[in-house]
């Protein structure tokens, strides 16, 4: 991620913003869980369970991540006592491919078993587990559909990372990808159903550390039972990435921050209480 260019001294006026579609009335906010993240933060690891590509999830295996994780997590809870700091696994389930593979979606799946290995040890160490979602040439809401039954579950909550989400004729890491305000929309819907149904405040992460990778921002909806996370991702200097934080926090959609670092990426590694310095403060921070 790179830092983002000066402003120029005449700017052109701002295009004025697309209608949004009718998405129906909202529902209402009775009847909503107490919120998950209000008093607490969140500190994740990232990566897929299938191996090492990723992030730090999937060097290693459960007992060792979960080990390394607490390590993590307890330098926030020393620096913020103030708050409880949960730990997470945020496992990519869906993960994106550079070919077309055998069903030409340009991606491929964790089998369901291994999602449950994770799930029930990251539940048995008192942690969360988010499952993202980079879906490649693939429809996201069949995505959705493959990952719904653990959605169900609790302390189980859905990632989307727009940078994979293509076209027919894009290739995912090779063209940007993108997804519109409308469709998170849509998103929330559904776990705003299933938040009622089964009496757990559901969390949605949405990735960005580019302009272009979310469409109609504007019409990003505050669903009642759903608790959203703009995840200021992309690794790079501490000055571009806390830019694009601070950008973000201002932007419609913004409820609750996330800040991601990229352990091998980042030069330097921003520190854990130069985080706890940003404004607002993440409630959700991912190590990769």
């Amino acid at each position: 991620m790179a830092p983002k260019a000066g402003g120029a001294a005449l700017r052109s006026p701002l295009p004025t913003p697309a209608p949004c579609p009718d998405p129906g009335p909202l529902p209402p906010a009775a009847g909503c869980p107490a919120s998950l993240l209000v008093g607490r933060r969140v500190v994740a690891f990232y990566g897929t369970p299938l191996g090492p590509g990723l992030g730090i999830l999937g060097r290693y295996d459960i007992t060792t991540t979960l080990a390394l994780l607490a390590d993590q997590v307890q330098a926030y809870r020393d620096l913020d006592p103030t708050v409880e700091t949960v730990p997470a696994f945020h496992m990519v389930v869906t993960i994106a491919d550079g070919y077309a593979g055998e069903d030409g979606d340009y991606n491929h799946r964790v089998p369901t078993d291994t999602i449950r290995l994770w799930i029930d040890g990251a539940r048995a160490a008192g942690a969360w587990v988010f499952l993202d979602l980079q879906v490649g040439q693939a429809d996201l809401e069949a995505e959705l559909d493959i990952v719904e039954p653990f959605l169900w579950e609790s302390g189980v909550y859905l990632a989307v990372d727009p940078e994979f989400i293509v076209g027919a004729d894009q290739v995912p890491g090779a063209q940007l990808g993108v997804i519109s305000g409308p469709q998170i929309n849509r998103i929330q819907a559904r776990l705003d159903r299933i938040s009622r149904a089964v009496g757990e405040r559901k969390i949605l992460i949405i990735h960005q550390f580019d302009d272009r990778m979310i469409e109609s921002k504007h019409c990003i909806l505050d669903y009642p039972c759903v608790d959203l996370v703009w995840d200021a991702d992309g690794f790079g200097s501490p000055g571009a990435k806390i830019g694009d934080y601070v950008q973000y926090s201002q932007e419609p959609g913004f409820e609750y921050g996330g800040f991601k670092l990229f352990y091998d990426y980042d030069t330097p590694l921003i520190s854990p209480a130069d985080v706890l310095r940003l404004s607002p403060p993440p409630v959700v921070v991912i190590y990769q």
